[in-house]
C-alpha cells in the first residue's frame, strides 16, 4: 500500500509539472492506461493521481478513464491576474508603510540576479520570475496571503509559459523588475504605477499570444 502511495504521488507531481511547463497542452486528453504504461505500473496510483489532479483542477472529466487537461482561456487569464494584482498591491502598500522598503529592495535584488543567470532557459526564468513576486507577497508576513499566493502560484506559471511572447524579451522583464526594485530603493511615491506598468506589459503580451492562436485555428477561407 506504501509503495502504491508513493507511486501516486510521484505521478501526481510529474503530470502537474507538464501540466504547467505545457508538455501536456491545454485541452488535450490524458489517458489512464498511457499514464500506467509510461510508469511501468498499474491503474491503481495513477487513478489516485488524477483523482488528487481533478481535485485540484488541473484535469477536467465525467471519469478517470478518459480525462482532459484544463484549458486556457483569455477570461480565465484575466481572472487570475487581476487577483494576482490586488495581493501585490497590498503587500507592497503594507510594505510601504512600515518603511521596509529598502529590505524588500534588497530581497528583490537577489532575485532578479537570478533570473538574469537563467535567461536562455524560458522555464527556469518564468519560475524564477514568478519566485521575484513570491519574495514581495511574502514579505509582509501574511500566512493567510502567502497561502493565497501560493494557490495561485503554479497557474501563473502556466499562464506565463503559454504565453512567452517574442515582444517580452527576458532582458526587457529584467529591467521592468529592476525599476520596481529602484522605486522600494528610493521610496518612490509611483511605487504601485511601476508595478501597473509592469502588470500591464504581462497581460498585453498574454492578449496578443490569444489573438495570434485564435488568427491560426480561424480557417484561411475565412480571412
Amino acid at each position: 500500500m506504501g509503495s502504491d502511495v508513493n507511486l501516486s504521488t510521484i505521478i501526481y507531481e510529474k503530470i502537474k509539472k507538464d501540466i504547467i511547463e505545457m508538455r501536456r497542452e491545454p485541452d488535450t486528453y490524458l489517458l489512464e492506461r498511457q499514464v500506467a504504461a509510461e510508469h511501468s505500473t498499474s491503474r491503481t496510483p495513477v487513478r489516485e493521481a488524477i483523482k488528487r489532479l481533478m481535485q485540484e483542477g488541473w484535469l477536467v472529466g465525467e471519469d478517470r478513464c478518459r480525462t482532459k487537461i484544463s484549458d486556457l482561456n483569455l477570461t480565465a487569464c484575466h481572472d487570475v491576474f487581476n487577483v494576482r494584482m490586488m495581493i501585490e498591491h497590498y503587500a507592497l502598500t503594507e510594505t510601504f508603510s512600515r518603511g521596509e522598503g529598502r529590505a524588500l529592495a534588497g530581497k528583490l535584488d537577489v532575485e532578479m540576479k537570478k533570473m538574469a543567470s537563467l535567461e536562455d532557459d524560458p522555464i527556469a526564468f518564468v519560475r524564477a520570475d514568478v519566485g521575484f513576486h513570491s519574495v514581495i507577497v511574502e514579505h509582509i508576513g501574511n500566512a493567510l496571503l502567502t497561502k493565497i499566493w501560493r494557490s495561485i502560484s503554479d497557474e501563473i506559471i502556466r499562464i506565463s509559459i503559454f504565453a512567452m511572447d517574442e515582444q517580452r524579451q527576458p532582458e526587457k522583464i529584467v529591467l521592468e523588475h529592476a525599476k520596481i526594485v529602484d522605486a522600494l530603493w528610493n521610496h518612490a511615491p509611483d511605487l504601485l504605477t511601476t508595478l501597473d506598468n509592469h502588470m500591464n506589459h504581462i497581460l498585453e503580451g498574454m492578449e496578443r499570444c490569444f489573438e495570434r492562436q485564435d488568427g491560426e485555428k480561424e480557417p484561411a477561407g475565412s480571412r
